[in-house]
């Protein structure tokens, strides 16, 4: 199975921890990120992997390959002299995977007991163009789903809506939905909401009771390791779900 982490980011909100270490590579619980998603996917049966580089890209690049060499595993390295987004950054890694193929898109400073094997079999078993993992919780820029989990398009901040849901940082896609994409540099939600009106199928993945954190700030990276240290997390079990 193919795979993507999108490693890219600058961390600003990381800041003092990414003075001089790339966000991807800030230790959780005594784990680098990225060694955090590499061993999930690696131990899920995700053989190919590309990840994405640009600030202290080097640093990422160095640890890629000492993975590479502990691990055997297949890892394609992008580099981004100019930040490409979601979208964009997706598009340029896609170079290293058979069209036909879905790949799996994790974005590196997501933390969760979510299979990652089981949205790819569920991307699969519905004939998918995009599955977007999902969960109910607030957010500035939700997405609205019908009740047969189709992307219909942004939801509503305002009131509690029923069908609204946060984007978590994962999806599987099928490439051939970037192919006549002309742009370098665009953000994949916005490709997505595109697609739905021609009548591509983009589907939501519910996480249910899953543990997932995004770990974009040092206090939501404090929140996890005291999650770990009191049980709530087992890391060594997300690494095998």
């Amino acid at each position: 199975m193919n795979a993507i982490i999108l490693a890219a980011g600058l961390g600003t909100r990381l800041f003092p921890l990414t003075d001089k270490t790339p966000k991807a590579l800030v230790p959780i619980c005594g784990r680098p990120l990225l060694q955090l998603q590499l061993d999930r996917l690696l131990n899920q049966g995700f053989r190919h992997i590309a990840v994405n580089a640009h600030y202290k890209a080097d640093q990422i690049f160095d640890f890629l390959k000492r993975y590479h060499t502990q691990h055997g595993v297949d890892i394609h390295y992008s580099l981004e002299k100019h930040l490409l987004n979601t979208g964009g950054g997706i598009k340029k890694m896609l170079q290293f995977f058979p069209d036909t193929e879905p790949v799996l898109v994790h974005n590196v400073d997501i933390v969760s007991t979510v299979s990652l094997q089981g949205v790819m079999e569920y991307h699969k078993s519905c004939l998918a163009d995009c599955t977007l993992v999902i969960k109910k919780q607030f957010s500035d820029r939700p997405l609205l789903f019908s009740d047969e989990m189709r992307l219909l398009g942004r939801g509503s901040t305002v009131g509690d809506e029923a069908r609204n849901y946060t984007f978590c940082g994962i999806q599987v896609i099928q490439p051939k939905i970037f192919t006549n994409i002309a742009a370098k540099n665009f953000y994949s939600i916005d490709v997505y909401l595109s697609a739905i009106k021609s009548g591509k199928k983009i589907i939501g993945y519910s996480i249910g009771k899953d543990y997932w954190h995004d770990v974009g700030t040092p206090e939501d990276l404090e929140k996890v390791e005291k999650d770990v240290s009191e049980k709530r997390l087992i890391l060594d079990q997300a690494f095998n779900r």
